[in-house]
């Protein structure tokens, strides 16, 4: 079992605390890291429709787990649970942090996410095969501010994914209704949303991911139709905008195969990508979205129980960090993790160890500030699960959250209205 289905278990022992990232020297860097070596040449192509119906899918099969004796809980007592703890944990978000257990001095901001709470006696945090009703809730990375964010909430549909633009005025989200995916852009208030894509169900798949395009209130789309056959996957960008009825196609490109997700860049020239191929090794790179030119390889690794998570584009688009979470063993309960910058053409690579034998590795998004990552740890006991923030700095962890399962996120958000 990969440890991203794991989620960085194991997250409670926070054994870390007070250690020092130590740098490491360019020799340091490991030797399976290639520049501009093996790149897939891209070709062109015809033209393209990313939607085309003789495309299936392919999706992961359905993880199985042991029956669980312990009685279920009805959805509607998960409610009043839900209810309760907001009722209690905190009032309306003030922008003064309240005293928390573990000192925390830094900046203080909202964390998004969608989850149940986890129900003493019952296994909500543990049993896959649940069906309660998820919500959405914000929290402040201090541990403060925790409510319920009833905007996001629709009976007729699940949101998926959700991205911010980056002046926080604005929000794009995949959402599954019983037939359809869409996606739409809104304000936070999520007041008359707009409508800019509606595909069916099995459509939806083929979406890979989607960013604001910089400056505007237009986004970028990555529709992917991966060749089971071949070592790559055709990738579409679109461009949709508001007012717009038609998309506009910026580009057909061959990625290596099996592409984990897109970011675009602050210009909006170029998106980073990852992989990982056939032999299941690490591949991270650049392809420029106005040109033929193969993607320009960054990182790659041999290493299978090597991760890459997360990655970041720096705010000047002219680097990339990410987080190298280096397993020990195939138990994946010890790891070494690593922060890299490596510029945007490849030539000037960084590194710091931040942890050695840490009992678990890092996901799942990175702050604004660039100074700390924001993790979720699933399906261990009620106290143990919920949201943890580790310190890049000083490489310490704090909880902030216990007692929820997540479904979604947690990502790093505006102020919620």
């Amino acid at each position: 079992m990969k440890p991203q289905y794991l989620l960085a278990c194991l997250g409670w022992l926070l054994l870390i605390s007070g250690c020092t990232a130590v740098p490491e020297s360019a020799a340091t860097v490991p030797a399976t890291r290639m520049v501009g070596e093996t790149a897939t040449a891209a070709t062109t192509l015809p033209a393209h429709t990313p939607l085309s119906a003789a495309v299936t899918a392919t999706l992961l099969p359905n993880s199985t787990s042991a029956l669980m004796e312990a009685p279920m809980l009805p959805a509607a007592a998960v409610r009043q649970t839900q209810a309760a703890l907001v009722a209690v944990y905190t009032p309306l978000p003030s922008k003064t942090p309240t005293p928390t257990a573990t000192p925390f001095t830094g900046p203080v901001w909202p964390i998004l996410f969608a989850g149940v709470p986890c129900v003493s006696g019952h296994f909500y945090c543990t049993d896959p095969e649940r069906h309660e009703p998820m919500q959405w809730y914000q929290v402040y990375s201090d541990g403060s501010g925790f409510r319920s964010v009833d905007q996001l909430e629709n009976p007729d549909m699940v949101i998926q994914r959700i991205r911010f633009s980056p002046d926080g005025s604005l929000m794009a989200y995949w959402a599954a209704s019983s037939e359809h995916r869409h996606l739409f852009l809104a304000d936070l208030n999520n007041k008359n949303p707009i409508e800019l894509v509606v595909v069916p169900a099995e459509q939806g798949a083929l979406m890979q991911g989607f960013d604001f395009v910089p400056e505007t209130n237009c986004l970028v789309i990555w529709w992917s139709d991966i060749q089971q056959v071949a070592e790559f996957e055709t990738v579409s960008v679109e461009q949709v905008c508001p007012g717009h009825a038609e998309p506009q196609e910026l580009g057909v490109f061959e990625l290596p195969f099996r592409s984990g997700g897109y970011l675009l860049s602050p210009q909006g020239d170029a998106f980073l990508a990852h992989s990982r191929n056939r032999d299941q090794n690490l591949q991270l790179y650049i392809q420029k979205i106005d040109a033929t030119s193969p993607p320009l390889f960054l990182f790659t690794s041999e290493d299978e129980l090597a991760f890459l998570s997360p990655r970041r584009w720096q705010p000047d688009g002219q680097a990339i960090e990410f987080i190298l979470n280096r397993y020990h063993s195939l138990s994946y309960d010890q790891a070494a993790i690593t922060k890299y910058a490596i510029s945007r053409d490849g030539q000037t690579v960084e590194s710091y160890l931040l942890v050695e034998d840490a009992p678990f590795g890092l996901c799942c998004d990175w702050s604004p500030d660039g100074r700390e990552i924001v993790i979720a740890l699933l399906d261990r006991p009620s106290e143990i699960n919920g949201i943890y923030v580790f310190n890049l700095e000083d490489a310490s962890w704090r909880q902030i959250l216990p007692g929820f399962q997540l479904d979604r996120g947690p990502i790093w958000s505006p102020e919620m209205p």
